[in-house]
């Protein structure tokens, strides 16, 4: 079991850390966040809960507040990210604030998934989490 979350965090920091923000939103339901780096875009979809430091007005939407969220990480650049054992996400940036997805989903599906943007057939990675526990699926890898 350790050695999934070992290979997922390496996934993670490879394709996260030393990348900024370029672009986020909701497509086809589904919030984004769109990063760019060494590795070209990375894509991070999710479909769980997210809560950002620093935290936002009380008084919002759950969606006005992940969207405001969202919008305070924009272009900014990502100092470590990694999972857990309960496959919640955090990503931290270098002026201290950060987000973490929830690796339980609501509806039972897979909280969150991280993709170079790459079809894995040509090559790509995906790394998928599995809600609320240790388990990772993996396509393709690093080099």
């Amino acid at each position: 079991m350790k050695n999934k979350i070992e290979v997922a965090n390496r996934i993670i920091s490879t394709l996260l850390v030393d990348t900024h923000v370029e672009s986020f939103g909701v497509l086809h339901q589904s919030p984004y966040i769109q990063f760019r780096g060494e590795h070209g875009d990375i894509e991070l979809y999710f479909d769980s809960g997210i809560a950002f430091y620093p935290q936002r007005d009380d008084k919002l939407s759950e969606a006005e507040c992940m969207l405001l969220g969202m919008n305070s990480v924009n272009l900014k650049r990502v100092a470590d990210a990694f999972c857990t054992d309960t496959a919640d996400l955090e990503v931290r940036f270098d002026d201290g604030s950060w987000f973490r997805i929830n690796g339980t989903s609501e509806e039972g599906n897979e909280p969150w998934q991280l993709s170079d943007g790459t079809s894995v057939n040509e090559g790509g990675i995906l790394l998928i989490a599995s809600s609320g526990d240790s388990n990772y699926a993996v396509w393709g890898g690093l080099e």
